[in-house]
């Protein structure tokens, strides 16, 4: 029986026999875990800009495919009908056009800032895969009604935006969160990479970039309301300063008196 139990080896004793027992590889392998669980929706909007010369400079060091993967292209696009191409100049790359959508409320000759990967001369010429386009410098709509922005999408698409409404749902989506906001019977997706302990039920104001009828948030928040329901932009500051002014007052009635 000793010996029988002997050949069964534990997954500890496994990993440590393979030579992986070391806290550095063990290390190693909890921050690839890590990096691998990070959802693959995410879109860093602020992948650090490269121009259509840079790239066209060096194409193989912007190659991803073999170097750094992910990187943002801003330029002017062209024949946007058709075959798009960002543009800098004589100087263009292709664009793979398969998701038309991003594209939805360009014109040509826009600027605009693609964030995705430069493949080197694939079938014949280099081609740019954007993960999405949005209007450059990031251009602000500010404060949109769910159903104005679900009514007509284009006009909004690539663009920052602010929503106000009833959080009817919120759920774990690999590393953030996945959101449903309602107002006026219209909802949005929203996909939120913080951490929050908002519920469903829970009217919030939601500030993001709205690319392809998802909003990307940058913060997700509860409004803020006085007591009886009444929304005043800025009433937080504005009791906070208050507040200290009165504390200044009594403070000084306080030392008068001394």
């Amino acid at each position: 029986m000793d010996s029988i139990n002997r050949q069964i080896a534990t997954p500890v004793e496994l990993w440590h026999s393979q030579g992986c027992g070391s806290p550095t590889v063990m290390l190693l392998s909890i921050l690839v875990i890590c990096v691998l669980a990070v959802p693959a929706s995410a879109i860093n909007f602020n992948t650090p800009e490269s121009t259509v010369a840079e790239v066209m400079a060096d194409p193989e060091y912007y190659d991803g495919t073999i170097t750094i993967g992910t990187i943002a292209i801003v330029g002017t696009l062209t024949n946007i009908s058709c075959d798009v191409r960002i543009s800098e100049g004589e100087q263009s790359i292709a664009v793979d056009t398969r998701d038309r959508s991003m594209f939805e409320g360009f014109e040509e000759g826009d600027t605009a800032k693609m964030i995705g990967i430069f493949y080197y001369k694939r079938v014949g010429e280099s081609v740019f895969d954007p993960e999405c386009a949005i209007h450059w410098p990031i251009a602000d709509s500010k404060t949109v009604s769910i159903p104005e922005l679900m009514e007509n999408p284009q006009a909004y698409n690539g663009r920052k935006i602010t929503v106000i409404g009833n959080l009817t749902d919120v759920r774990e989506s690999g590393m953030g969160y996945r959101m449903d906001v309602e107002d006026g019977g219209r909802y949005l997706d929203i996909k939120f990479y913080g951490r929050t302990l908002l519920e469903a039920g829970t009217v919030v104001k939601a500030t993001g970039i709205f690319v392809g009828g998802t909003m990307h948030a940058d913060t997700v928040a509860k409004r803020e309301t006085l007591p009886f329901g009444i929304a005043i932009p800025g009433f937080s500051g504005l009791l906070a300063a208050g507040m200290l002014a009165f504390a200044l007052v009594v403070a000084s009635r306080t030392i008068s008196k001394r």
